[in-house]
């Protein structure tokens, strides 16, 4: 799929109007890069790379996953069935505001000092100090859920300015972003009052080692017990890693009372457009998009299947089918993707 097709895709109607209610949005990033491309005239990367990394001599900072390609570059890894193993990373170089930008902590260090310094670097001024103060500024408050880990808590607050969050601690405004893509978990922290910060990228998929090393620095810094909050985040950091655990197979699994050709076709969404079912000898399969994006289809309990895409980041999802009065199947609904229709073979 086409940057353009991604944008096309993205044409719907929000759940809640403006500003009404916080919504984290990878495709609100790639949109945003978009944006900014069409206004410099040229493509996002080329922007990134012209007004971010040249001048701020982020030599070893790129805006494509082919760059991973380089013999140094780290390897992903992710915990399958309780063992670390190296997993190709993410490769989504379509949204390239949202997922495909690569570096180096020493080159972050240069983006957090120009942000620290007010938009300047070695006495050029990258960004103006107002457009830092906008990005800074607070839009949108935000409800505190099971992903924010200590110091973030309902006494801290959590709001969104214009790509960062930010919250308050011990009398003091921090500044951050955190991402992660698969076998990789990454976070930016900065104090501005204090004229300090630290980024954190680990290799492992849906670790809180960088929220662990966020407290300790933040403690450190602002003269708190650097251990305070740390035996919390590691408690929730075991129940990160059932995250990505499959459903837990019933005792007594009921059975499938249909056959697997009545699943078989075409089926189609209105965001994600079409997915194949197919039958490979006795099992199925789901091919989706004009890539065929591969998944597969295993039959969970009493008619209940388990969707599976490939990815240290996706978790099994349960998918179940509408059948009509002919026994075959006229849609299916997923946990993460939404209803499915078939579609109708014309005559």
């Amino acid at each position: 799929m086409t940057a353009r097709k991604y944008c096309d895709a993205c044409d719907f109607q929000p759940r809640y109007s403006l500003r009404e209610v916080a919504q984290y949005s990878n495709p609100g990033f790639f949109v945003a890069g978009e944006v900014a491309a069409a206004a410099s005239q040229q493509s996002w990367n080329d922007l990134v790379e012209n007004r971010l990394f040249k001048p701020l001599e982020m030599s070893r900072s790129g805006t494509q996953t082919k760059d991973l390609q380089n013999a140094n570059a780290t390897a992903a890894h992710a915990l399958v069935d309780g063992k670390e193993v190296v997993v190709e990373p993410t490769k989504l170089d379509t949204t390239g505001a949202a997922s495909s930008a690569t570096s180096t902590a020493a080159d972050m260090s240069k983006l957090m000092l120009m942000f620290l310094n007010k938009g300047a670097h070695n006495g050029k001024q990258i960004l103006k100090p107002e457009t830092v103060e906008e990005i800074f500024k607070r839009s949108m408050v935000s409800k505190i859920d099971f992903s924010d880990l200590p110091p973030i808590s309902d006494k801290t607050g959590f709001y969104y300015g214009l790509g960062v969050g930010s919250y308050d601690y011990a009398g003091h405004q921090i500044i951050e972003k955190g991402g992660a893509l698969a076998g990789v978990r990454t976070i930016l922290v900065l104090v501005p009052d204090k004229n300090a910060g630290i980024v954190v990228l680990a290799n492992l998929n849906l670790t809180a080692f960088p929220e662990a090393v966020r407290a300790y620095f933040l403690n450190q810094l602002l003269g708190l017990d650097p251990e305070a909050g740390q035996k919390e985040i590691f408690a929730d950091n075991e129940k990160l890693k059932k995250l990505l655990a499959p459903p837990p197979p019933p005792k007594n699994p009921g059975k499938f009372n249909g056959t697997l050709q009545s699943l078989v076709g075409i089926y189609e969404n209105d965001y994600y457009g079409r997915c194949a079912i197919l039958q490979d000898g006795d099992a199925l399969k789901v091919e989706c998009g004009p890539a065929k994006y591969p998944a597969t289809l295993k039959h969970w309990n009493n008619g209940a299947f388990l969707m599976q895409f490939p990815g240290a980041t996706q978790v099994p999802s349960i998918t179940t089918f509408m059948i009509g009065e002919d026994g075959s199947a006229e849609g299916f609904a997923n946990e993460a993707l939404g209803v499915f229709t078939r579609v109708q073979e014309k005559k």
